[in-house]
């Protein structure tokens, strides 16, 4: 009789380095950056610290690759959120609203990005100024669309569009740093994009036009 073939598996494993990027958002999600160990990270990976070691140089390189591909799925959500055709300040109304909701389901992994990444230092300085500067594009596309110049915005300034986008992230910053919900700063988000959209001399856009 021949021998069973073990099953396959109806879910392959992801590449290493996938799995131990999973695996530190779990270990973060349950312990926190300072509680999460390398025996952690590999453990939720079921792979080896020789393996860990041989694609990232410590905890805080996967940390960085974690809260940059984080970002940029962040991001990516906000650009497919956003209905170009919509009326211009139904079009900001969803770039916060998809935002937030994004950042809502996965809560505890966004305090350790933004309340304690900054003492990473100069990795973490690059991942921020990195992520700046995708929103400060986002934005700034967007007041150049077709909807918005019909509804007389202001097509932003790279210059313009950084100080709208710090000024996003720094209130960002602030509530996680004290326990603030985020939704609470929706509405002041959508105000603050708004006013952006409508600077300069002469009336600002209608809404809903």
């Amino acid at each position: 009789m021949q021998p069973t073939a073990p099953a396959a598996s109806a879910e392959p494993l992801a590449a290493p380095r996938q799995r131990l990027l999973d695996g530190l958002a779990r270990a973060l999600r349950e312990h926190g950056l300072q509680g999460t160990k390398v025996t952690d990270i590999v453990a939720n990976a079921r792979t080896s610290k020789r393996t860990f070691y041989q694609l990232f140089a410590d905890k805080e390189a996967c940390l960085v690759e974690l809260a940059d591909s984080w970002a940029a799925g962040l991001h990516r959500a906000v650009e497919a959120g956003v209905d170009r055709e919509a009326p211009w300040d139904s079009q900001v109304d969803a770039a916060v609203g998809t935002f937030l909701t994004a950042v809502a389901r996965d809560p505890e992994l966004g305090v350790v990005v933004w309340r304690d990444m900054p003492a990473l230092g100069g990795r973490a300085a690059e991942l921020r100024e990195r992520d700046l500067e995708r929103y400060a594009a986002f934005y700034r596309e967007l007041s150049q669309g077709p909807v918005m110049r019909r509804a007389g915005v202001r097509p932003l300034s790279w210059e313009t569009a950084i100080i709208l986008a710090g000024g996003l992230s720094e209130l960002i910053d602030r509530c996680v740093r004290t326990g603030r919900p985020l939704e609470f700063a929706g509405e002041a988000m959508k105000e603050a994009v708004k006013l952006m959209f409508g600077i300069g001399p002469g009336p600002g856009p209608s809404p809903g036009r």
